[in-house]
C-alpha cells in the first residue's frame, strides 16, 4: 500500500480527514482535530529544508497511519510527535489535554537532545556531557523500551522516517547519509520483523538510493530488462499453472508476477561478492489459492507438472517466519529451461506477508489477524525487553543486542527435548546454551548437531536439533568473546560471559591472567619476551595491571597476541603475492595467484573488481586475464595454461610467510579441517610436513600471511579444533625436525 501513498500532503487535511472519517466515530474524529489544530498552530509558519511547511510531515505521518486504520491515540500521537521536540508544548502538557495514552506514544518517539549522564540515571543534571553517539543510543534505548509497552511507538517512528528518506533530497549530503545508514541497522529491520514488507523495501531502497545510488541505477535496469523477459513469457506459464490446477480441482485465485527488490539483490551480490552480471534471472510468480491444504496440492500438482529443483523448497505455511511471513516456497524447471520460483498462499497471507502487525488494525476482527499472530509479535517484544535489560550501566549493550541480533534474520533450533529456541542468524552453540540458561552458558564444553560433534565457534543451521554436553568444572573462555574467532553472536551470551569474569575473586583474575601472558607468547614463538616489555607495549606500567585486565577480560588475550606479533612482524621472511594490472580507464587493480606472470586485462570482456575471473597463460608466457563468462576465454581441457585468480587489495599483496607447528592427538578429518580454515580465510599452504608417525601426529605448515591479525586469528582457531593439544609457531631462525 506503500505506493500509493502520496508525497506530499496538503496542510488543509482535507486528504486526511476523508480517510479519518472512512472509519473513526464521531468522538474519536473530533479528538484528532483538536490535535490537528494545536499541531498546526504550534509548528505555524516553520518550514522544512525543502521548502513546505514543517506541519506537512507530521500530517503525512498521520495520514499513512490512516490508511491502515489506526486508532485514534496513534494518530493524535502522530500528529504531535514533533511538537515536545520543536515547539513550546511539553509532554506534561500533551498528557494534560489528550490523556496518558497519547503522551506515552508521543514520549516513546521523541528523541532525547543535550543529555547529561546524571539525567539517564534519574538524577540532577550533573553528570558530564554525552557524546552524539551516546546519546543516539540513548534515544535508541528509550525507543525500544516505550516500545515493548506498546508497538504503536515504532509505527509511528517507521512511517515518520519513511517520510523523511522520501523527501530527504533536500537535506545535506552527510546527514543524507547518517539517516540512510540508520534507516538501513534500524528502521527497516524494524518494520521487517513486524513483517511490514512493502514499508522495509521503500525504506531498504530509498536509503541505497542515498548510499549507493550507481548500484541502485544498475540494479535497477537489470531488473527492467528482465521484466521485459519475464512479461513476454509470464501469460502462457500462467495460463498453464491455471489450466493444470483447476484440472485438479483446485480454485485459483490469482497469478501474479513478483519480481525481486533492489536492496535485496544488492545485500546478495555484496555478501557473495558476485557482480551485476550474476543476478538471479528466475522468473518469481505468487499462486493464491483457497486455504492452506490448497497450498500443498497446488504444489504436487506442479511438481508433477514441472520438475522440481532439488533442496529449493522450504515450508513457511506450517513454520511462519519470524515476521509473520507464510507461503510455500519451491523452485521448478519450465519446458523451456527457465527457473520458475513460486510461492504458494492464500489470499490472508498474501495479505498478512504485505502489511504484518499493520493487519491488527486494518483487518481487525476478521481471520487476518489471529491469536497466534499477537503471540509472535508479544514473544518479539519481549525479546527486545531482554536485550535492553541487559546492562543497565550501558544502554549501548542494549541497543546493540536489540539491533545486532533481535532485528536481524532469526534461525529456529530445537532443544532434544523438542523446545524451540529462536536466535539471531549467526547464532552458535554456545549462544543457544545461554539462551536456555546462564548456567548451561558457563559450563558448555561440546556440542552436538543432530548427534553430531559440532564446533563451538560455527554458525548454527536453521531447523537443526542441538545437545550441549556440559563437564564439571568447564568455565567460560574469554576467546568467545573475541568477534573474530566467532564464538558468540549474540549480546545475551556476550554479557554473560564478561559478567562472569568480572566478579571472579583477584588473586584468581592475577594467576590466569598471567598464564594467558605466557600461553599467547608460546604460541607465537617468543615465550622469552620479558612481561614487563609486554606489560609497556599494550600501555600498562606494570605487568600487574596486564594480568588483571586479561583476567577480567577487559583484554582479550588475541588483542595482545595481535600487538605482539605486530611489533614482531618483520622477523618472518616477507613475500609479494599480488599482481598489478592496469584497466582500460588507467586505473591500477591488484590479481593474486599469477605466480609473477605479466597481466594484461582481456579487451572483449573488460573484467573488473567484483567480476570472477581466469587467467590463461600465452606462449610468450603473459597471462591474459578474462571472466569467468567471457567467449575468448580458449578451451584448455587438461587444465595446462590456465590460472585461477582473485581480486585482492593492495594491502593482501605483501605477505609473510610464518611456520606454524600442530601438535594433535590423530584422527580422521582434522587435516581436512585444518585445511578448510586455511581455505575460509583465503591463506595459502606453501609448505606442508607429517614428519612423525603414529597416534600423535605433528604437522608442519607454512603459510603465507597478510597481517598480524590473521595469524593470530588462524592460530586460535587451528587450536580450537577438536584433537589439537597446541599450537605455536617457529621464530624465523628456529628449525622443525
Amino acid at each position: 500500500m506503500t505506493e500509493n501513498m502520496p508525497l506530499l500532503i496538503q496542510p488543509d487535511g482535507l486528504q486526511f480527514f476523508e480517510l479519518v472519517d472512512s472509519y473513526l466515530d464521531a468522538t474519536d474524529r473530533q479528538i484528532v482535530r483538536q490535535a490537528f489544530q494545536l499541531a498546526q498552530q504550534e509548528h505555524g509558519q516553520a518550514r522544512r529544508k525543502s521548502g513546505e511547511l514543517f506541519f506537512t510531515h507530521p500530517l503525512a505521518v498521520a495520514y499513512y497511519l490512516a490508511e491502515y486504520r489506526l486508532d485514534a491515540p496513534a494518530l493524535v500521537a502522530a500528529l504531535l510527535h514533533d511538537i515536545a521536540e520543536d515547539t513550546r508544548v511539553s509532554i506534561a502538557q500533551i498528557e494534560t489535554e489528550f490523556g496518558c495514552e497519547v503522551s506515552l506514544l508521543v514520549d516513546g518517539v521523541t528523541k532525547l537532545k543535550d543529555v547529561t549522564e546524571g539525567v539517564l540515571q534519574g538524577q540532577a543534571a550533573r553528570g558530564k556531557q554525552l557524546s552524539s553517539q551516546q546519546v543516539q543510543e540513548a534515544s535508541l534505548h528509550k525507543l525500544f523500551g516505550h516500545t515493548t509497552a506498546d508497538v504503536r511507538v515504532v509505527l509511528i517512528k517507521i512511517f515518520d522516517r519513511l517520510h523523511n528518506m522520501r523527501t530527504i533530497q533536500a537535506m545535506p549530503p552527510h546527514k543524507q547519509r547518517q539517516k540512510a545508514e540508520e534507516t538501513l541497522a534500524v528502521y527497516a529491520p524494524m518494520a521487517n520483523r513486524l513483517g511490514m514488507w512493502h514499508v522495509k523495501n521503500d525504506l531498504e531502497s530509498l536509503s541505497l538510493q542515498v548510499l549507493d545510488s550507481a548500484a541502485h541505477a544498475q540494479i535497477a535496469r537489470r531488473l527492467e530488462q528482465l521484466a521485459r523477459v519475464h512479461q513476454a513469457i509470464f501469460p502462457e506459464i500462467s495460463r498453464q499453472i491455471m489450466e493444470r490446477l483447476v484440472a485438479a480441482n483446485m480454485r485459483v485465485l490469482d497469478v501474479i508476477y513478483s519480481p525481486r527488490q533492489v536492496y535485496s539483490i544488492y545485500r546478495d551480490l555484496k555478501a557473495d561478492k558476485g557482480s551485476y552480471e550474476d543476478i538471479d534471472s528466475a522468473l518469481r510468480l505468487v499462486v493464491l489459492v483457497e486455504d492452506d491444504l490448497s497450498c500443498y496440492s497446488a504444489m504436487g500438482c506442479l511438481h508433477q507438472l514441472w520438475s522440481p529443483v532439488p533442496h529449493q523448497f522450504d515450508d513457511y505455511v506450517a513454520v511462519p517466519r519470524d515476521n509473520l511471513y507464510r507461503s510455500l516456497h519451491t523452485t521448478v524447471v519450465h519446458e523451456t529451461g527457465q527457473h520458475l520460483k513460486i510461492r504458494l498462499r492464500t489470499v490472508e497471507m498474501d495479505k498478512t506477508s504485505e502489511i504484518g502487525v499493520l493487519a491488527r488494525w486494518l483487518y481487525r476482527g476478521s481471520p487476518l489477524w489471529s491469536e497466534t499472530s499477537d503471540n509472535r509479535v508479544d514473544a518479539f517484544l519481549a525479546n527486545i525487553k531482554e536485550n535492553i535489560e541487559l546492562d543497565p550501566n550501558d544502554l549501548g549493550v542494549g541497543v546493540q543486542g536489540v539491533v545486532g541480533n533481535v532485528l536481524q534474520d532469526q534461525i529456529r533450533v530445537y532443544t532434544p527435548q523438542g523446545e524451540l529456541k529462536e536466535l539471531s542468524k549467526g547464532a552458535t552453540a554456545i549462544d543457544f546454551a545461554y539462551a536456555i540458561h546462564t548456567e548451561v552458558g558457563n559450563e558448555t564444553h561440546a556440542a552436538y548437531l543432530d548427534g553430531v560433534r559440532y564446533p563451538l565457534n560455527r554458525p548454527l543451521p536453521n531447523g537443526a536439533q542441538v545437545r550441549i554436553e556440559k563437564k564439571r568444572g568447564s568455565t567460560p573462555q574469554r576467546l568467545w568473546l573475541d568477534e573474530d574467532l566467532g564464538y558468540i553472536a549474540t549480546s545475551r551470551a556476550k554479557a554473560r560471559v564478561r559478567r562472569w569474569f568480572r566478579r571472579l575473586p583477584m588473586a584468581v583474575v592475577q594467576a590466569e591472567g598471567q598464564n594467558l601472558v605466557n600461553e599467547e607468547l608460546k604460541m607465537l614463538g617468543f615465550p622469552d619476551q620479558s612481561h614487563e616489555r609486554i606489560a609497556q607495549l599494550m600501555g600498562f606500567a606494570t605487568p600487574h595491571i596486564l594480568y588483571r585486565e586479561l583476567g577480567r577480560a577487559e583484554l582479550l588475550p588475541t588483542e595482545l597476541a595481535t600487538r605482539v606479533a605486530q611489533e614482531t612482524w618483520d622477523v618472518w621472511p616477507a613475500k609479494k603475492v599480488g599482481s598489478q594490472v592496469t584497466g582500460a580507464g588507467g586505473d591500477s587493480y591488484y590479481i593474486a595467484h599469477a605466480d609473477g606472470h605479466d597481466l594484461h586485462l582481456c579487451r572483449a570482456c573488460q573484467p573488473e573488481p567484483g567480476t570472477r575471473i581466469m587467467g590463461y597463460l600465452r606462449d610468450d608466457r603473459r597471462v591474459t586475464v578474462h571472466r569467468l563468462s567471457c567467449l575468448r576465454l580458449p578451451q584448455d581441457p587438461r587444465g595446462a595454461r590456465t590460472l585461477k585468480l582473485d581480486w585482492v587489495e593492495a594491502s593482501a599483496c605483501d605477505v609473510r610467510v610464518v611456520t606454524m607447528v600442530v601438535d594433535a592427538h590423530d584422527r580422521m578429518g582434522l587435516l581436512n579441517e585444518i585445511t578448510d580454515l586455511m581455505l575460509a580465510e583465503k591463506i595459502n599452504i606453501e609448505y606442508f610436513a607429517m614428519p612423525h608417525e603414529g597416534r600423535v601426529r605433528h604437522l608442519i605448515f607454512k603459510l603465507a600471511l597478510s597481517s598480524p591479525r590473521l595469524l593470530v586469528r588462524i592460530l586460535h582457531q587451528v587450536l580450537g579444533l577438536t584433537n589439537v593439544y597446541a599450537v605455536r609457531c617457529l621464530a624465523a631462525t628456529e628449525k622443525h625436525s
